[in-house]
This record gives structure tokens, sequence and C-alpha cells, in this order.
């Protein structure tokens, strides 16, 4: 009866958990949830009010299917502010979150058979994507040597005739990982020479702890390779805005261009008092921005202290994002107190659920396999217990 696309579609791992864990909690279960990537804090005061002021106004009906002017005015502007770099309002498009760009772009970019380069560990959405698009994912795998970010020579070995697009994403989900600028110069010199296109999936890009307002971008390292690069952004991280789906594409006009009128046939366009308030945390203050950073830096620095003194787990420092990639190797071949043996990620999150009611996502997901993700935007007392737990789960194992 369901499309052959149907069946091969598998449902978001991070949602799933996410869902799974909440629906313990409503059947009593003491449960700390660390799946989901999304800020604990509350939508900034000052955008919120200008979502109800819209509301109040009655501006409720239907808008531009590449959104409100004053908002690609406004994203183009943040743009410049943040990264140096110039583009018109007509460059740029608003979608229903980033998630929804990248997909509006692979389906407007790819043909049967082309290519999409996935650098591993990835976010769990970008291979369904592709496949969504008719497209192949091709899938390096970047290891801890390479603290996993994609290189010149792993890139050189992915690309072929029918690659199409590349996604980069730093700092990356799952890992935290930041690309420095000569790392992404490097990569831009490898695809300067191909036409291959670059979505930058940007959306961590203020979440950085090294004292940096904001991270280094591809398309700041060549300007041969800049009109081939496709900047996708959104307000739900930085300022807490996840309901809101509000997400940006900028770059090359024809392809803004396709996404809009690919837009108009399936959502007609975004919500319009959501693009109010974002235009408000664009143009707004953005201290509450900073003061979250280091709320953010401060539970980093407090679970990191706790595992790294878990024998049995290592960690790469994350240096951005609010994720914690924690190797299980070590674990591998183990068994729990309930007998079940660690056989992969999967086993080790479903036991972790299971004796310590904590919630993580299994690095399978993310297309690496002895890993876990660890989400850290929760309270630094939750975040405390569960760090606790993982401990008090490693240790049970026999």
């Amino acid at each position: 009866m369901l499309s052959e696309r149907a069946h091969r579609l598998k449902p978001s791992a991070t949602m799933a958990l996410s869902a799974k864990a909440q629906e313990l909690a409503r059947q009593g279960r003491d449960i700390i949830s660390l799946a989901i990537g999304e800020p604990d804090w509350p939508t900034f005061t000052n955008i919120k009010q200008a979502g109800q002021k819209a509301l109040d106004e009655g501006f409720t009906k239907y808008i531009p299917s590449p959104g409100l002017p004053e908002l690609r005015a406004a994203v183009v502007e943040r743009v410049k502010l943040d990264l140096g770099l110039n583009y018109e309002s007509n460059q740029c498009m608003i979608g229903l979150g980033a998630k929804h760009i990248i997909f509006n772009i692979l389906q407007v970019l790819c043909n049967p058979d082309d290519e999409v380069i996935v650098p591993a560990p990835y976010w769990v959405s970008y291979p369904a994507m592709a496949e969504l698009a008719e497209a192949r994912p091709v899938i390096p795998h970047c290891p801890r040597e390479t603290q996993f970010k994609l290189t010149p020579d792993l890139l050189k070995r992915s690309l072929s005739a029918k690659t199409k697009v590349v996604i980069l994403n730093s700092p990356n989900n799952p890992t935290g990982q930041v690309y420095s600028k000569q790392e992404l110069k490097d990569l831009a010199s490898v695809l300067e020479r191909t036409g291959v296109w670059v979505i930058s999936d940007d959306i961590y890009d203020k979440m950085v702890f090294d004292g940096s307002k904001i991270v280094p971008h591809i398309a700041q390292q060549s300007e041969k390779l800049r009109g081939q690069v496709l900047l996708v952004n959104s307000v739900s991280k930085t300022y807490s805005m996840t309901g809101w789906r509000i997400g940006s594409l900028v770059g090359d006009k024809r392809v803004v261009d396709a996404c809009a009128n690919y837009q108009s046939q399936s959502v007609s366009c975004g919500v319009p008092f959501a693009q109010r308030g974002a235009v408000e945390a664009l143009r707004g203050p953005q201290e509450e921005v900073y003061k979250a950073v280091e709320v953010l830096a401060s539970r980093r620095k407090s679970a990191l202290k706790i595992l790294h003194g878990i024998a049995g787990v290592d960690v790469l420092d994350p240096l951005g994002a609010f994720y914690i990639w924690l190797d299980i190797t070590r674990t591998i071949g183990k068994k729990t107190k309930t007998n079940r043996q660690i056989g992969n990620s999967a086993d080790f999150s479903a036991g972790l659920l299971d004796e310590q009611g904590v919630a993580v996502v299994p690095g399978i997901e993310f297309g690496t396999e002895c890993f876990v993700r660890i989400g850290y935007a929760v309270a630094e007392s939750k975040l405390m217990d569960a760090m606790g737990r993982i401990g008090q789960f490693v240790s049970s194992l026999s």
C-alpha cells in the first residue's frame, strides 16, 4: 500500500528517543533525557513580545513564500555583521527551520543517482534527506585522529563525477567539534575546482567556547568557492526558538528562487507572527545569547569533569554546540546487572535508560558505532545527576 520511499524511511532517532523518555516519565519513571537537541531555557522575552504583538495585530494571514521582506533583510544584515559577507535580500529565503531548508535545497539540486557527501559522524537526518531527493549519500568516516572532521584527503577520495553536494556542519552535531580557518581553507581548495555545492549548516555557529562570538565559516576562506556555498541557519538554538520553526537560506539566487518555488507548492509559506519574532531576534539585543553561551560553557565544564573521571569511557572535549560525543568502546562485550550484553551503542543506550533512567542517543544513528551523544542543554542539577548515573552504569558492567 505504501510507497517504496515510505517503507525505506526511518523516524528521526533523536525525536523518537525523546518521545520514549517522555512516555517513561509519564509512567512515573525518574527519567533524565539527554537525547534531544534543544535548549532548556525559554525563548528570550523581547522575542516573545514581538511575536505576541504580531498576533495581537492580526498578523496571521498568508505571507510571501520566500518569507517576510524584513526578515530576509535581517538575515543578510546578520550575515554581514557576523561574517563580513555581503548578500542581497533576494539571495535569502525563509523556511520552517534549518531542517526544512536543507530538505528544500536537496530537492531542488539533486537528480536521481547524484551523490551527496555526508561526513560521519553526521546529524541523523542528512542521509535520509538525500535519499528522499533520490540522491545517494556518500559517507566518509572521520576518525578521532582527525577530531571527527572531514580532511582534504577524505574529501578527495569521496568525490566523483556524480557528486552534487557536500554537507558541512560546524560546530558539529553530534561531536561538538569546530573546523578551524585553516581546515576550512584546505577543504575549500579542493572544492573550488569541482563545481560542487556546499551546504554549510551553521545552526550552532554562536555556541563556541574559545571566547569567539562565532565560528569560522568556509565562505570566508575562499572567494572562488563562495558562489557555491549555501548558508543555512535558524533561530532555533541560538535564541531558543526550536518550536517557532524559522530557518534561512542565503546564497546563489537561482537556488534560493527554486527553493521558494518548491516551498510554495508544499507548505505555502512560513508562520507570519513567528517570522516577526525572528526579526526581533536577529535585530534586537544579543546580550542574552552571550549569557546563554556562558551557561552552556559552565555545564560543559562540569559534565566533562565527571566524564573524564569515569573509568571505561573516553571523551574528546567538544569546542562548540551542546553535545558530548562519548566513546564507549571499552564497554563493548560487557554485561549489565540485568545480564544484557553490550554489543553496540544501541545496547549501551538501552541499558542506560532501563537501569539508570538516562536517555542518550546511540552513535550508530549518527553513522559511527561505539559512541553515544550526550546533550548537556539541561539544568545543571539534572545534568550532574545524569553524569553520576552514567558513572554508576559503566562501573556496574562486568
